[in-house]
């Protein structure tokens, strides 16, 4: 097997850079690849990770998972492209300051296009060709904190056999929260749009993809950065990449709707509750202050699970203080997990 030029013999590891452009002192832009194949057959499980430059925990738990996998026991391949933004990285930020562009609304990419145009087409043209299913990793934005969680969709295009098994994918990752969202019928749930996203060009490619949120971004947090690796594993598990039985997941949060929740003043906050909370309508979610006098309290209009809280405590009106589910059902595994 070759993958962007390299190639790669049963039961072995590659370990590369890939040129993905130059900067203007010359220096060279490269994005790290990591591919082990396993002596036998079986399929390809391509993992990415910080497309936004402060998304670290993914990139961890890929790292740790490929030096610990033991290659007798692998079927098939796994290839992870875990830093494909490597100069937002450099910068702690979610976007560069080469274009300002956010990286995954840019896919399929431009061979001719921007810096975060052209490291997109770089990478999904090698993908579309050799990846038979797709997690990738994301966080929330540093500014906040988060519970782990999945996110799957329901694409035009895709084929309810891609659609029911992105699903089933996202759920054996084993988390309990896991959005469920339907792509036509989600129009504003999150800022800018979500077209050019990695997850929803491999869906309309029919290669089952689902997003794994791994707690907030700009820090390390072992108990999510642990849940990747499970999850990781667990997948393969259910993808019969490893020897051995998957773990089915207990009862999980399948929520359909969703968004953040927003300051009307400027000031500190504080907030009252922590991600991976229900809240009942009517209950306190946050307070903002100024130095001498509270501004605002932000109050639950109705029940919702609590996804993600407000890290950074400087907030100017229209800031995110809370992204929150406001639709969902409880489910056990054998329930809508396309089996």
């Amino acid at each position: 097997m070759d993958i962007f030029g390299f190639s790669i013999q049963p039961g072995e590891r590659l370990c590369r850079y890939i040129k993905v452009g130059e900067l203007a002192c010359f220096s060279d832009i490269r994005i790290p690849l990591l591919v082990a194949r396993g002596k036998t057959a079986g399929p390809t499980l391509w993992l990415t990770g910080a497309v936004h430059g402060d998304e670290l925990n993914g990139l961890w738990a890929m790292r740790r998972f490929f030096w610990d996998l033991d290659l007798e026991k692998l079927r098939g391949i796994l290839v992870m492209t875990p830093l494909l933004n490597p100069l937002a990285f450099l910068a702690g930020n979610k976007v560069s300051q080469v274009d300002y562009l956010d990286m995954d609304q840019q896919f399929p990419g431009n061979p001719r296009g921007l810096y975060s145009e052209r490291i997109p087409y770089i990478v999904f043209s090698e993908l579309k060709q050799k990846a038979d299913y797709v997690i990738d990793f994301h966080t929330l934005g540093h500014p906040y904190s988060a519970t782990p969680y999945t996110v799957s969709k329901i694409v035009a295009g895709a084929s309810e056999e891609t659609i029911a098994k992105a699903f089933a994918m996202a759920r054996v990752f084993g988390v309990y929260p896991n959005c469920r969202v339907d792509v036509a019928s989600a129009k504003g749930e999150l800022p800018g749009t979500t077209s050019g996203a990695l997850d929803i060009l491999c869906m309309q490619h029919n290669i089952p993809c689902f997003m794994a949120e791994m707690g907030g971004g700009g820090r390390w947090d072992d108990e999510a950065i642990n849940i990747a690796y499970r999850g990781i594993k667990n997948v393969m598990l259910y993808l019969k990449m490893l020897d051995g039985e998957y773990q089915q997941p207990g009862r999980q949060l399948i929520i359909t709707s969703r968004g953040f929740l927003r300051s009307n003043s400027g000031g500190l906050v504080r907030m009252a509750v922590n991600p991976g909370t229900f809240v009942k309508a009517g209950e306190l979610l946050a307070t903002v202050y100024s130095f001498w006098e509270e501004l605002e309290q932000l109050k639950a209009e109705q029940d919702v699970f609590v996804i993600g809280t407000r890290f950074q405590p400087v907030v100017s009106s229209g800031d995110r203080l809370a992204f929150v589910g406001y639709e969902w059902q409880e489910m056990d595994w054998g329930n809508g997990n396309g089996e």
